[in-house]
């Protein structure tokens, strides 16, 4: 009888311990993270100049020790040369252990520098590719030149998000009537959220993230453009900070400049919806790889 009566507790003890962790929110984490020029061009390498050159392997170790660190469920990615380089970065995680089964790269006007995607089981995303965003700039007709990736993203079962993917211009330009690109960022920063918005009028409702390399400061107008339009609300920049709690992502190391460049934006429906944690990946050496860091963002459903 003792014996069977222990057996019993012990059955109602399993059972509540399975109820409770099937009850427990999960969390997904989604990051963003612009790896420098992960494609074949003309370089300095070890003090010579090659043309056409890949990435140097000490460099992909790097960026792969950066996603390693923060292991996210999906991984948006900027300057990702070709599909092919984007399956080699997949390959070499997993050698490091880090499955993605699935993956996605959107060829948009930029032929050299792309955005993509890596994401694994535990979600699940529809891809929608917007390579069509054009915009006029001093009276000529331009387009996006590395357009936005959509994905449809179904968090198992805490629910779906929608996810915007963008590298926007850099400040590099050759065009003096547009110093520092600025017109021509706000431009494509201004073709992307309307597109966002006409899809998703309601951003108190729905549930996005608008990811990525915007190459401005927060309070300009490219990144503004996302945040409001007249008195809606569109997003808000998640507060993400490294170890020692500072917020810059990138640095210029010709000009010595640390700056905010790359951002989570969330919408308010999202806010609603999830409870969001946000980092940065603060690691040494990690200009050998990139000058930008990877910055991600937990998601759990409330």
């Amino acid at each position: 009888m003792g014996q069977w009566r222990f057996s019993f507790v012990f059955c109602l003890l399993a059972l509540a311990v399975a109820l409770y962790c099937q009850a427990k929110p999960e969390t997904y984490r989604i990051a963003t993270y612009n790896i420098r020029n992960y494609l074949s061009m003309d370089r300095l390498v070890d003090g010579q100049f090659r043309l056409d050159y890949p990435k140097p392997e000490s460099e992909k170790t790097v960026v792969r020790e950066a996603i390693l660190v923060a292991s996210p469920d999906l991984l948006a990615l900027q300057e990702i040369g070709s599909a092919a380089e984007l399956e080699e970065l997949r390959d070499d995680l997993e050698q490091a252990g880090l499955y993605y089964n699935s993956s996605h790269i959107l060829e948009a006007d930029d032929e050299v520098r792309r955005v993509g995607a890596l994401w694994n089981e535990r979600v699940s995303a529809n891809v929608v590719e917007h390579d069509d965003l054009d915009f006029e700039l001093f009276g000529e007709s331009m387009r996006v030149k590395r357009g936005m990736l959509q994905l449809d993203v179904q968090l198992g079962g805490a629910g779906s998000i929608q996810l915007f993917v963008l590298h926007l211009k850099s400040k590099y330009t050759t065009d003096r009537r547009d110093p520092q690109s600025t017109l021509r960022r706000t431009k494509e920063a201004h073709a992307a959220r309307e597109r966002i918005l006409h899809l998703f009028p309601d951003p108190g409702t729905m549930p996005f993230l608008i990811v990525g390399d915007l190459n401005d400061h927060r309070n300009s107008s490219p990144v503004r453009r996302f945040l409001v339009r007249g008195d809606l609300q569109i997003a808000e920049i998640l507060d993400a900070r490294d170890n020692s709690g500072l917020i810059w992502t990138h640095y210029y190391k010709k000009g010595g400049e640390y700056s905010l460049l790359d951002y989570m934006l969330a919408s308010p429906g999202l806010r609603s919806a999830f409870e969001t944690q946000s980092g940065i990946v603060d690691l040494k050496g990690y200009y050998e790889g990139s000058d930008h860091r990877l910055v991600w963002t937990d998601l759990k459903s409330k």
